[in-house]
């Protein structure tokens, strides 16, 4: 089994052999219920493989509760976390469940647990040792059967080194450890994935499909954000495309290494130089008008300034103008689409 359809329209795609080994042993790992770290950059679809292995476990009908410990103030970490009872501070005016106790026979994921605050970790560590817990203000002790995965983004060795994480809490987490790989690396996944965006997304009687070179551009894309960042580029191509087919032309990036793939490329030299070439023949022509002058130096500026920037913020300063408006301006030229802009494509 390589894809879930899970209640809540997350997309579980695992059918890249790096991933489908992945979903293997996460299935193989669900059936024990020891605790599970997963590691990965952001965006890699380390809540998804959460998701999986809460599915596949005994415990599939128990509930999943996710945490986003960065998220979390410190003040309130331990009453989210572990309850309270009725009086235990001020406005407590019932007993509440934390988190741990929301979880019985099912799964809590700990996302981002590496920003969890080094003076609440040994009480996480009490209660995966015990698997019981005490609200704040009470002096009874709970039991709680919780599966706990727990990802992060940030090398916990390193934080151990720097006295940021117990070591003792680390072990007892990692007893099975899985590292979840960038989308570039599990090319086969981005197709099926993006199709599965498009039902997501699409309200369109008919859902538009993915033209060859649109799959082609998604492919060649180094995907610095991850499933996040595919899942934003199909979201506004089904907001640019005006057909039931998605083309090239609909994907637009706002990653850094699109600029440099644009504008240090040979197909970008061949649109400045086409651009050019056009741009010449137009002056000497009798319709040629004052406005289109304007529109090649604006062109030309934003050319220089995007090869002279190595982001689009920096690009904007340079320019004088806001983030937005130089992403409108983008549009406008299609320059995004590796084309000579509309006005000059006559």
């Amino acid at each position: 089994m390589s894809e879930l359809d899970p209640s809540d329209n997350q997309p579980f795609v695992f059918l890249d052999p790096e991933s489908a080994k992945i979903f293997a042993l996460a299935c193989r790992v669900a059936v024990a219920n020891i605790p599970v770290l997963v590691t990965g950059p952001t965006g890699s679809g380390k809540e998804i493989l959460a998701k999986v292995i809460h599915e596949t476990s005994n415990n599939a009908n128990g509930p999943f509760v996710p945490v986003n410990c960065a998220a979390i103030p410190i003040s309130l970490a331990e009453n989210l976390l572990f309850g309270h009872e009725k009086g235990a501070f001020t406005n407590a005016v019932s007993s509440t469940a934390g988190f741990f106790e929301q979880a019985h026979n099912g799964t809590l994921f700990l996302d981002e647990i590496g920003e969890m605050p080094i003076e609440l970790q040994p009480k996480i560590l009490r209660a995966l040792q015990e698997k019981k817990i005490t609200r704040i203000g009470g002096t009874r002790q709970i039991d709680v059967n919780v599966r706990v995965v727990a990802a992060t983004n940030v090398n916990l060795q390193e934080e151990i080194k720097n006295q940021r994480f117990r070591e003792d809490l680390y072990y007892r987490l990692s007893a099975f450890k899985f590292n979840m790989p960038r989308l570039t690396n599990r090319p086969l996944d981005i197709k099926p994935l993006a199709c599965l965006m498009i039902q997501k997304y699409s309200t369109s009687a008919q859902l538009p499909e993915l033209s060859e070179c649109a799959v082609n551009k998604l492919l060649r894309h180094s995907w610095p954000g991850n499933i996040r960042e595919l899942e934003n580029v199909i979201s506004r191509a089904l907001i640019l495309s005006d057909t039931a087919l998605i083309t090239a032309d609909d994907m637009t990036f706002d990653s850094v290494d699109e600029i440099d793939q644009i504008f240090c490329s040979p197909d970008a030299r061949i649109m400045t130089e086409s651009y050019d070439q056009h741009y010449q023949e137009r002056v000497v022509s009798s319709d040629f008008v004052l406005s289109e002058s304007v529109q090649n130096a604006e062109f030309r500026s934003i050319l220089s300034a995007l090869r002279a920037s190595k982001t689009r913020a920096d690009a904007a300063k340079q320019l004088g103008i806001s983030q937005r408006t130089l992403r409108h301006k983008l549009q406008m030229y299609r320059i995004d689409g590796h084309r000579v802009p509309d006005a000059y494509a006559r």
